[in-house]
């Protein structure tokens, strides 16, 4: 954890992660309403798929752009 918070980019990872997060904890609240997504998709497995895909797109953009240890 060190070296990532030790340069920018690394602090706007761990950023984009923590906010992913908080964005699911907002969400959450909305679970027990019945909101569909595309017209097929619940709200609560469309809120899991967006925090997997950003999370994925972050750490790629991470380790193969700026991973301080090539």
């Amino acid at each position: 954890m060190r070296e990532i918070l030790r340069h920018t980019p690394g602090r706007i990872f761990v950023g984009v992660l923590f906010l992913s997060v908080v964005g699911m904890l907002f969400v959450t609240r909305y679970f027990t309403a019945k909101i569909l997504v595309f017209g097929w998709m619940a709200l609560p497995l469309f809120a899991g798929l967006v925090m997997i895909v950003v999370w994925l797109i972050a750490y790629l953009l991470y380790f193969f752009k700026y991973w301080p240890y090539r």
